[in-house]
């Protein structure tokens, strides 16, 4: 590749062409990875395949990490390449949302140029791009000296990363950048800004009584929470991007008794930090009408708002010029699930998310991967390590 600035358009291509010649290692990287069960629940098999990944990842002379999830599931796993003070992060995690056992319904397959199975897409994908980006480091100079290169996976990020994040916030705290390989949004997009999440329970205590005989003895706890979701409801407010979605109920017993308990969860998604405290404060705020009935109120917005800022779209409008010279036009969006990215941007820095590889149906039975686009975004994610000067 010669002393060609690797934002020179037949560089970029270069790279991404020695991806796609190998295409049957990636495949064949992307079905042993996909093969290993890795549900969030599932301690045994995301150890397990955090245990494949060290034997897969340690040609590359890397300093392999396991790192204990305080939460008692699976462990996380750090792979650190270089000594350097300079320190960029990249996210990806072990953890899938299939079940042990979905590879019985739901097997690896390839169909006219995409791959199906549980995980493909996200984020399984994200492993092979990372095994072409730590060869084509060791075949093409390696990284600059004053630099070290961490990859974080975490074992729980599909559950909220309740232990995960205290790695995620270690690393970004030692981090000029942080890059997500989460899958990218629809035409390739790149996710430059995310809405926090969380969820709350809300839980009414009332009195039982028979409906037909003494029912002023009773106090109806389904009355009170169906005037509860009312009010909750109105706590949304599009303009500012928050939803509140009451999305479970459950109260009563018997059609001819007064309910004495009954329960919401809610799930809300917020865009600005201002309102995550606006929600918070309004669910401790909750009084019962009905002063026979006790209500309870548990939860909170455990993931931050990955908010965008100045410094994050610098590195937006790099990866966009980067992807110009693939010949690829590349958008910002705004999404409202959550990651990883989320937890680092809220230690201020610079994150940008959605770089992992292109497809289709997260979290369905017909989730895929664009076979191709493993090459392409590897390409892209090469480019921006060699622009932010670590290679």
């Amino acid at each position: 590749m010669g002393d060609e600035s690797i934002m020179g358009k037949v560089v970029l291509n270069d790279i991404k062409n020695i991806i796609l010649e190998k295409e049957s290692d990636s495949i064949q990287l992307l079905r042993y990875f996909t093969e290993i069960e890795s549900f969030s629940h599932d301690k045994e098999g995301i150890n397990k395949l955090g245990m494949e990944m060290k034997k897969t990842f340690s040609i590359f002379g890397l300093k392999i990490e396991t790192l204990k999830n305080l939460e008692g599931g699976g462990n996380h796993l750090r792979m650190t390449i270089g000594e350097g003070v300079r320190q960029l992060t990249i996210l990806s995690h072990l953890d899938t949302v299939y079940p042990k056992g979905t590879l019985a319904s739901m097997p690896f397959f390839l169909e006219m140029g995409k791959a199906f199975g549980p995980g493909v897409c996200d984020i399984k994908g994200s492993y092979v791009m990372m095994y072409h980006l730590f060869s084509l480091i060791k075949d093409y100079g390696g990284l600059q000296q004053d630099t070290r290169l961490v990859w974080l996976l975490t074992s729980d990020e599909e559950v909220g990363s309740p232990s995960g994040k205290h790695y995620v916030y270690q690393e970004a705290d030692h981090s000029e950048a942080v890059l997500v390989l989460e899958p990218c949004a629809t035409n390739g997009a790149l996710k430059t800004a995310r809405k926090g999440g969380g969820k709350f329970k809300v839980e009414v205590f009332g009195h039982s009584a028979h409906a037909g005989v003494n029912p002023e003895d009773g106090a109806n706890a389904i009355d009170e929470l169906a005037f509860q979701i009312t009010k909750i409801g109105s706590w949304n407010n599009a303009d500012m991007g928050t939803t509140v979605n009451v999305g479970e109920i459950k109260g009563g017993t018997l059609f001819n008794v007064v309910p004495d308990y009954a329960m919401a969860e809610i799930d809300v998604r917020v865009l600005l930090p201002e309102e995550r405290d606006r929600i918070e404060t309004a669910f401790q705020s909750l009084n019962a009408q009905n002063p026979r009935t006790l209500i309870k109120v548990t939860g909170s917005i455990y993931r931050p708002p990955m908010v965008k800022t100045e410094n994050s779209n610098q590195l937006f409008e790099s990866a966009s010029k980067l992807a110009n010279s693939l010949g690829l036009q590349l958008d910002g969006v705004t999404t409202g699930g959550g990651s990883d990215g989320n937890y680092a941007a809220s230690r201020g820095v610079p994150v940008l998310d959605g770089l992992g590889v292109e497809g289709g149906n997260a979290h369905s039975p017909k989730e895929f991967v664009l076979v191709d686009s493993i090459a392409e975004r590897t390409a892209l994610l090469y480019g921006l390590l060699s622009e932010l000067n670590y290679l």
